[in-house]
């Protein structure tokens, strides 16, 4: 058996293909092909999309001893509030918008009303809308472009469009609607109220399921298209920050895991769920009835050593970068603030008054509390007995152990280069198998050896 993963993220898009036992057999990547028709969008053009996609499968086929023909089914791991909007023919109203698109930064009062509906956070799971929120944009859309708003007959999601494309099915999963706040995650139903703000009718939105959903056979056209076998089956993936979850083994009520890459992301999976009224904790379905994510996010994360090292002349690689602030002491401390922009300024002002050991040992102690914060923030006192870390920043054991040191928890990292398309995977596995999740996560993924804390280090 052989599964293949797409990663539709927001830096990259990869592709990937495991084996029945979570071998990766095959990986390849390519800049996700954003344009930008204007300064302040952030586009991707439909053929643009297409094409990106054909050639990540063109680079696996010839990886792969035989080609496509052996994989067994399509999933993936997703963005949420990345979108297109489609006609009664299925052609492109618009690109696909992104979510960190900033078009509608001026509708910041005309989302206002929606986030104050009664029953807000505890229907959607969503604690605060943005201005990079999809409503935000369908608002803004449906005021500065009517002719074209008008005509809408499918909203997708940037995955639903990849399903759309493969199965005909208009389908969306449960993760990645709810983050849109137009969805009542424990009905897993659009919430009208949210709907009819966008001007949109509930049919033009798509039909909502749990991740891991099995579609069937993908349509006969697009194998032969696209050299997959006629028996390819379409499952239902997930959630990039969920999927991490899940490849790290965050299956189960009470654990915990982060990702640290161009956002910092902490996720419990939890059987309760309380939206208290001022909490900044998002919560959404996750694989099963009954079960939930919550997480917290922020963008003081691996994005700040990233902006660095493009800051500095030679730009060294991040393997360079930790390695000079492992034999460095700590003489930096970044501002004790969640405005990214905040940090990057000091962190630009200062760019000579520091060693690059320097300057990125305090980067990485600054993620770290970042993450002791979302940690609080999920879970209180006490912390739980272990994390899971997935992400680029895992790979490096000094900064899982500035990790450890500051929560005073083992930090556990995960042997394998792509743990959100692992979790995708394991998804998509469980669905052909009939085999529960948790075994499969405790039997499959390759769990590296525990970060323990040191505090001398």
């Amino acid at each position: 058996m052989m599964i293949l993963v797409f990663d539709l993220g927001t830096s990259y898009f990869k592709a990937s293909v495991f084996d029945e036992t979570a071998t990766l057999l095959a990986l390849t990547r390519i800049p996700t092909p954003v344009a930008s028709s204007h300064h302040r969008h952030s586009e991707i053009e439909i053929p643009d999309f297409k094409k990106a996609v054909k050639h990540l499968l063109k680079v696996l086929a010839e990886k792969l001893p035989q080609g496509l023909h052996a994989v067994t089914a399509v999933t993936f791991a997703t963005q949420s509030n990345s979108f297109v909007l489609l006609d009664e023919q299925d052609n492109p109203l618009t690109p696909i918008i992104l979510w960190n698109d900033q078009r509608a930064s001026s509708m910041a009062k005309v989302i206002e009303p929606i986030e104050s509906l009664p029953g807000f956070y505890e229907t959607t799971g969503v604690p605060k809308l943005s201005t990079e929120f999809m409503v935000a944009k369908l608002l803004w859309l449906q005021q500065e472009e009517p002719a074209c708003y008008s005509r809408v007959h499918r909203l997708c999601l940037i995955s639903d469009y990849l399903t759309l494309w493969f199965t005909g099915h208009h389908v969306t999963e449960a993760g990645a609607a709810g983050l849109t706040g137009m969805m009542d995650i424990h009905h897993l139903s659009w919430w009208q109220k949210v709907v009819e703000q966008t001007g949109l009718s509930l049919e033009a939105l798509p039909e909502i399921h749990r991740a891991g959903t099995d579609l069937g056979c993908i349509e006969s056209q697009i194998a032969v298209d696209l050299s997959l076998a006629p028996t390819c089956r379409f499952i239902l993936g997930c959630l990039d920050q969920y999927a991490g979850a899940i490849g790290s083994g965050n299956v189960l009520p009470g654990v915990v895991s982060e990702t640290t890459g161009t956002v910092l992301a902490t996720v419990v999976c939890t059987d309760t769920v309380s939206c208290a009224r001022g909490s900044n904790i998002f919560v959404g379905p996750a694989f099963e009835e009954g079960r939930y994510y919550q997480m917290v996010f922020g963008e003081v994360s691996a994005s700040l050593l990233e902006a660095y090292r493009s800051r500095l002349p030679h730009h060294p690689d991040f393997t360079a970068l930790v390695l000079a602030a492992a034999q460095t002491m700590p003489k930096a401390t970044l501002p004790e603030s969640e405005d990214s922009q905040l940090l990057l300024n000091w962190i630009y002002e200062n760019v000579q008054n520091y060693t690059e050991g320097e300057m990125t040992r305090a980067i990485l102690e600054r993620v770290a509390v970042a993450l002791k914060q979302q940690v609080t923030t999920l879970c209180g006192i006490p912390f739980p007995d272990q994390i899971f870390c997935v992400g680029g920043a895992a790979r490096s054991k000094f900064w899982l152990q500035l990790k450890a040191n500051l929560l005073d928890r083992p930090a556990v990292p995960i042997d394998c280069p792509e743990p959100t398309s692992l979790g995708a995977f394991l998804l998509a596995l469980h669905a052909l198998s009939g085999n529960s999740l948790e075994e499969l996560a405790k039997t499959l993924i390759p769990y590296g050896s525990p970060i323990p804390p040191n505090p001398s280090s």
